[in-house]
């Protein structure tokens, strides 16, 4: 649910035919200059002959004159980056002349890189411990104030994968998109530990996990995840995905990402085609035999600053007084209580994290000797690990770990974009025009890539303060606020749907249809309700699936029900509907009007409760039936 806390995520791995085939050319240095359709090259007539004065921009042409171009290629300085639509027209020498007909931003001592691509994020979390409200509007302004113009989600609800096409077709603002949709795993592990989210995880057997991808391509996933093995993030044994499992999801037709703990997760899931690692192995000292297997692997996504993030959070190395922290609604408060209050956190979690972060970070150094592909990924979403901010604090740490800040930023730009199948990554003429104009320079310090004085999104220049405020969204699904739908409807912040508005909120009369309820469109306390749909399940029967998880059947309104936290209370005892150890075991109701389980039962079969006890029939309303407690 959505309420819960948030399980870390994973990154994709793309299979060898697909994404890194997709991109043609040597991997190991920028392929040749594309050409604009009826335009000039990058390297103008103007610049290579100099008797033939080069094209002049048609009308309408965007020019930064005297920039200095940052990318793949090196440092050019004193160029001028044309832009016409959505794409980089030309990159030639500075200065002009410009025909009056093209508009000429005199940009003399900036400097202009790609948009930065974050190669492992979680687009609907929040990095809170517990849901405090709809993240995705602040999560994708985030990106963008912090000049990250394209994600990766690896792991999240398949209602961003409609996202991601109101992103492209231009309806909504954010930075491109790629999403894997929920992981593929087994009950009881990652990142379901806990609760089985449906929005986060789907369970597979060797024998139905070829169906769950075919499901997920036809849904539009553009990857597949799998955790592997999550030994390292419980006190308690998890079990571990068949290996037989992961051949069949790597053997479908979508690129797939593996979360991966250990050396024996790395080594088996290449072994069975992954060909993406979301971490660095991060449980021990990676050995030769792991460090050989990813290698061989198209990448591995770094990630280091998650697994530091909740020492930052602790320390103080976080900074809840940034005023470049741009998060979801309650987000900060909760931050901030949880470090005055580090008790709360699992037991021993904080001291594991530190030592998770030290060995990912070591393996780090380890990989990059040996010739592994790594791509910059900050897993924003997890645990106290900001968007955007979160993929700048990446980068410094791998130039702390010995990358230069250029190629901090090339990996960060053009690898990623290359290896993970998306368009761009240069300064060049006929790439899309994805660009940051920046007032440090980013080849002395990697720092220099917060310094954004204008984020330049598919052609449109935007001062980076105006993405604050601006409105994201032009009309309709996936809506971020209620303005987005029509006068009768509202926006579920859990799924982004625009669907029927209801009043009051936690509405038992039901006036929504009988697979809703009218919940809180934020999930929390929004004052306007919207008719969210639940996976009904029986009262009675209580058949809450996966059983191991031992969740209870309750009662939402009346024509609908959910499967809810449960607990160890038994009947008479004392409840909560919130606190797992104070829940009602399946069967029971914690009655919201004196806190005690009461034993549901049948009013059509009122012969089922103990001793002198009768089954009496809870109404809704006066003649709306709902369901029976033993009393």
């Amino acid at each position: 649910m959505w309420w819960l806390a948030l399980a870390c995520g994973t990154d994709p791995e793309p299979g060898a035919d697909s994404v890194t085939d997709s991109v043609a050319g040597d991997e190991s240095a920028p392929p040749e200059e594309s050409t604009p359709t009826g335009e000039s090259t990058a390297d103008s007539p103007g610049d290579s002959d100099p008797d033939t004065p080069p094209a002049e921009p048609p009308a309408g042409a965007l020019v930064w004159d005297g920039v200095t171009v940052v990318d793949a290629d090196g440092a050019a300085p004193d160029r001028a980056v044309i832009v016409v639509g959505e794409r980089i027209w030309d990159v030639r020498a500075a200065g002009g002349p410009w025909p009056a007909e093209v508009e000429v931003m005199e940009a003399d001592g900036r400097w202009i890189v790609p948009g930065l691509m974050d190669a492992h994020v979680h687009l609907a979390h929040s990095g809170a411990t517990v849901w405090t409200g709809d993240p995705l509007d602040a999560n994708l302004r985030a990106s963008l104030y912090h000049g990250v113009t394209a994600v990766y989600d690896v792991g999240g609800p398949v209602a961003l994968f409609e996202l991601r096409d109101a992103v492209a077709g231009g309806t909504l603002l954010g930075p491109e998109v790629r999403a894997t949709g929920p992981f593929l795993t087994t009950v009881l592990s990652h990142p379901c530990e806990r609760w089985p989210d449906p929005d986060l995880c789907v369970f597979v057997e060797p024998d139905d996990a070829a169906a769950a991808v075919d499901a997920l391509a036809a849904a539009g996933a553009d990857g597949v995840k799998l955790a592997l093995a999550d030994a390292a993030f419980t006190p308690w044994p998890t079990p571990r995905l068949d290996l037989d499992a992961v051949s069949a999801i790597t053997g479908g037709t979508l690129p797939v990402f593996a979360h991966v703990d250990a050396d024996e997760d790395v080594i088996d899931a290449v072994a069975r085609g992954v060909r993406h690692l979301a971490h660095p192995p991060f449980a021990g000292p990676a050995g030769p035999e792991a460090v050989s297997a990813a290698v061989s692997a198209d990448a591995i996504h770094t990630t280091v600053g998650a697994f530091a993030a909740v020492g930052a959070l602790l320390d103080g190395t976080l900074d809840l007084e940034d005023p470049d922290l741009v998060l979801g609604p309650g987000v900060l408060d909760n931050w901030a209580w949880v470090r005055a209050h580090p008790e709360v956190l699992e037991d021993g979690w904080a001291e594991a994290s530190a030592e998770w972060a030290a060995t990912a970070r070591a393996n780090l150094v380890t990989l990059r000797a040996a010739g592994a592909t790594l791509l910059p990924g900050s897993d924003a979403g997890y645990y106290f690990q900001p968007h955007g901010l979160g993929l700048h604090r990446e980068l410094a740490a791998l130039v702390e770990l010995g990358w230069t800040p250029e190629e901090a930023l090339v990996d960060a730009t053009w690898t990623s974009r290359r290896v993970l199948g998306l368009e761009g990554g240069r300064v060049r003429a006929g790439e899309p025009a994805d660009l940051l104009l920046l007032t440090a320079d980013p080849v002395l310090d990697v720092a220099a890539l917060q310094a954004i004085e204008t984020v330049i999104l598919r052609g449109v220049p935007w001062a980076r303060g105006d993405l604050i405020s601006v409105d994201l969204q032009a009309a309709g699904d996936p809506c971020l606020e209620d303005a987005d739908c029509s006068a009768d409807e509202a926006c579920d912040g859990v799924d982004h749907r625009c669907v029927p508005a209801c009043a009051p909120t936690w509405d038992l009369y039901g006036s929504c249809d009988e697979d809703s309820w009218c919940m809180p469109r934020d999930g929390v306390d929004a004052a306007v309700g919207a008719c969210h749909e639940e996976t009904s399940c029986d009262l009675y029967a209580q058949d809450c699936t996966p059983a191991e998880y031992g969740q209870a059947c309750v009662p939402l309104d009346h024509d609908t029900t959910t499967c809810w936290i449960a607990g160890p209370r038994t009947a008479g005892e004392t409840c909560s509907w919130d606190d797992e150890d104070r829940a009602c075991a399946p069967g029971l109701f914690c009655s919201w009007i004196d806190g005690t389980c009461y034993t549901l039962c049948d009013p059509d079969a009122p012969d089922v409760c103990p001793g002198r006890e009768r089954c009496v029939e809870q109404e809704a309303a006066v003649g709306v039936p709902w369901f029976g407690l033993c009393l």
